[in-house]
């Protein structure tokens, strides 16, 4: 049958007829209940990469089945024991161990998606696929799954409660996936047909769960999650302190399609530290979300917006305009669907004043209307400030943002468009945002266009924006200036069916920068070769040429700045990875060119040493050396991070994360033990140690420190 003809008709090609299980199912990994011996087989798994075919081998079996208060899921994947790869026992770390994983669409979007899967030793792994295409590891629940290594096969039992899952009650008919991982062949594999230029969570090539009886509504869906925390904290400027803390997270399903989430004085001094970055542009970065709290269905948020402009960005929530942390005092979510194709959401977070700033209150709302893989969206985000008693009047900052996109049936082609207000006092003028793009994907090509008006009177409170501000070295201040930008990218793959190649790829990229007057501001051009071998090992390789005319003068030195004009350069970086599935793995960097009148190189390093399955060992390393001519100075930038990863058993996991950075002047350790003594709960024991660099480390009494902290915190799931 033609990979068209297939595609068409992927839901009736790949059918699942679930029945009800014969007998209780023991969770164990040991396929011995008559349920599985009578349930229909699941096979013929296509691969998926390194290029798409059918009649993946090795086999896989899959086999379904349920109860009143579960989804049981079990699978049989035949590979020889010496061949298998555990590259960690941390839960959400799964693709590059051996593994398999579930993919559900209850709700049958063909546009979102939930996974569970597990490797091959039973670590447990669950994320989200939104309409976007992010798949997204930070959502985690409670459910089961054990695992069984035999000689020639290893085999996987899960439990998933009905009550865990955004479905609709009665209906018959799911979206359901598989893929698996095969490391030792760097091979994935998947149950349905998914093209090439697609990933298998992809809800619109999944086929079809049929259900005999499907499961209802299941009521006493809730979870709470309390905390308590106590630690002794100090600082370069105060003694010893103790401090002791408590709250409670809840989780309440509305319905099977919506769910809430209440917090109550929140304590994330779990939550793995950020490891920091050196930032040699001359506009901000941003650091990814860590805390629970934000990560279940954080897309219905999140993605609005495109590239540097996000008018919702969870990590600014519980920060002041000074950048410096708040305590939250309380939050709400409501997120889910209220019909199969509208999707709402809606969020209230008060956090306390602090020294720097009054207490503030921030609420988003979000509604998506889905018109098959197409939608329209809208959001409203609103801060207020309030001095303890009532609001501040003119103290706020508030946004409304409408999106369209068109998605045609089979993926490949997109069509998007949005415009973006921002409400803020004494600024009525000049605050939108358009954007307007398209992008054309199959298996070989990916083309992307996409093109932004971002007016200088934007303001996003709660959300991220790069390059709008600009600062002046000279007057030492920051001054908007908006801008009018073109992004245009075209990448054409080749898969070899044969040889040691795996994939080439290349492309070309094209970023254009105008002032709001249209006048030129600067010009971006890239061309790059991307190889990959069968064994996971990657070279790239990038030829950069930049046109830029600075508005204002910039030193990245801290000597006289660079002036305001026009600087034409070329540099060339290229990137080496090995084997990624040998115990030893090393990433190296090198970069070189022009940087406005000077030069840069960078050089990055990254060694990591694996003990399979309980250990990670890496250390990685970051140089620059920036040359300008007088009176512009020089200067030698580097970053040092170790990391160290031990895991007793899948339950008891040691993390400890060392970094200098001195662009930050900083020196921080972060030691973090966690003990799952229950499903989804926890006992951390977590030590910081963060140090100013004062002169350079290898001045007298370099180190100062500002931050130390042994903090114990347990929280339990009911």
């Amino acid at each position: 049958m033609a990979q068209d003809s297939i595609h068409q008709n992927i839901k009736e090609l790949f059918k699942y007829e679930i029945t009800a299980a014969l007998e209780d199912i023991k969770v164990d990994g040991i396929l011995d209940e008559e349920t599985w011996k009578r349930a229909e087989t699941g096979t013929d798994f296509w691969q998926k990469m390194p290029y798409y075919a059918p009649a993946a081998d090795p086999r896989t079996e899959i086999f379904l089945s349920y109860d009143q208060d579960y989804l049981y899921v079990a699978a049989k994947c035949y590979q020889k024991k010496e061949d298998l790869t555990i590259i960690t026992l941390k839960r959400d770390e799964y693709w590059n161990s051996d593994g398999i994983a579930v993919v559900l669409d209850p709700l049958n979007t063909m546009t979102n998606s939930v996974l569970f899967g597990t490797s091959a030793v039973g670590v447990q792994w669950d994320a989200t696929r939104s309409p976007t295409g992010d798949t997204s590891s930070d959502w985690s629940n409670k459910w089961y799954v054990e695992t069984r290594v035999h000689d020639d096969h290893w085999s996987a039992e899960f439990a998933i409660p009905f009550k865990i899952l955004r479905y609709r009650p009665g209906e018959k008919e799911w979206g359901l996936n598989f893929v698996r991982n095969l490391t030792a062949i760097n091979e994935f594999h998947n149950w349905t047909a998914v093209p090439e230029g697609f990933w298998p969570p992809d809800a619109t090539w999944a086929g079809t769960l049929a259900w005999d009886n499907p499961p209802t509504k299941k009521k006493g869906n809730y979870n709470l999650i309390p905390y308590v925390t106590s630690a002794i904290t100090s600082d370069a400027n105060t003694s010893s302190q103790v401090e002791f803390d408590a709250g409670i997270d809840a989780k309440v399903a509305i319905s099977s399609s919506l769910n809430a989430d209440f917090t109550y004085n929140p304590d994330f001094s779990q939550i793995e530290a950020d490891e920091l970055v050196t930032n040699l542009t001359r506009f901000n970065i941003s650091l990814p979300e860590k805390r629970t709290f934000f990560l279940e269905n954080a897309d219905v948020f999140a993605d609005f917006g495109s590239g540097g402009m996000r008018p919702f960005f969870s990590r600014k929530i519980g920060l002041n305009s000074l950048l410096e942390p708040v305590p939250i005092l309380y939050g709400a979510r409501v997120t889910g669907n209220l019909t199969p194709d509208l999707r709402i959401g809606a969020m209230n977070i008060h956090s306390r004043s602090s020294e720097n700033s009054f207490a503030q209150n921030q609420s988003a709302v979000s509604v998506k209307k889905q018109f098959g893989r197409s939608f329209i969206q809208g959001l409203f985000l609103n801060r207020q400030a309030y001095d303890g008693t009532e609001s501040v009047s003119k103290d706020y900052g508030r946004n409304a943002s409408l999106e369209a996109l068109y998605q045609s049936d089979n993926g490949q082609i997109k069509l998007w468009g949005a415009a973006h207000n921002s409400m803020k006092d004494g600024f009525s003028e000049k605050n939108m945002i358009y954007n307007v793009g398209t992008e054309f994907t199959n298996s070989n090509w990916s083309i992307i266009s996409d093109n932004i008006m971002f007016q200088e009177n934007y303001f996003a409170d709660m959300g991220f924006t790069a390059r709008v501000n600009n600062y002046d070295a000279e007057r030492d201040t920051v001054i908007r200036v908006g801008y009018n930008s073109s992004y245009t990218s075209v990448d054409y793959r080749v898969r070899p069916r044969t040889g040691k190649i795996n994939q080439h790829r290349f492309g070309i990229e094209n970023l254009s920068i105008a002032n709001p007057d249209w006048s030129f501001n600067e010009q971006y051009n890239r061309i790059r070769y991307f190889l990959t071998t069968r064994k996971t090992a990657e070279f790239q390789i990038r030829v950069n040429y930049s046109d830029l005319k600075l508005l204002y003068p910039f030193s990245f030195t801290g000597e006289t700045p660079l002036p305001a004009q026009r600087y034409k350069n070329v540099d060339l970086q290229l990137d080496y990875e090995t084997d990624r599935r040998k115990p030893l793995s090393i990433e190296f960097s090198a970069k070189s060119g022009g940087f406005y009148n000077g030069r840069l190189t960078t050089l990055k390093a990254e060694a990591n040493y694996r003990v399979q399955p309980w250990g990670n060992f890496g250390v990685g390393y970051e140089w620059n050396d920036l040359d300008f001519p007088d009176p512009y100075g020089t200067a030698q930038i580097s970053a040092l991070v170790s990391k160290i990863e031990i895991g007793f058993s899948k339950n008891l996991l040691w993390t400890t994360l060392f970094q200098y950075v001195d662009q930050s002047d900083f020196v921080g350790l972060n030691s973090r033990l966690q003990w799952r003594f229950s499903p989804m709960s926890d006992l951390f024991i977590v030590y910081v140690d963060n140090y100013d660099v004062l002169n350079g480390l290898g001045s007298p009494n370099a180190l100062s420190s500002n931050n130390r902290a042994l903090i114990l915190k347990a929280n339990y799931w009911y």
